[in-house]
């Protein structure tokens, strides 16, 4: 499953230590949120909104029945 931090992070050429960093959670977190095992809680999700400036939105966490 490939999300939009996956897509994100590749666009920006971070890589997981880098963006756990930015946004003040673990790299092991991070890797697991950019391979769609885990999602985020919603102040993580509201902290990777901002710091990516609306690059990864809350809504993309959400399944597309869930987004309507």
């Amino acid at each position: 499953m490939c999300t939009s931090l996956a897509t994100y992070m590749k666009r920006e050429n971070v890589n997981d230590a880098q963006f756990a960093a930015l946004v003040g959670i673990d790299r092991t977190l991070v890797n697991r949120l950019r391979r769609g095992k885990v999602k985020p809680t919603l102040k993580v999700a509201a902290e990777i909104e901002a710091k990516t400036g609306g690059g990864v939105p809350m809504q993309s966490w959400l399944a597309p029945s869930e987004a309507a």
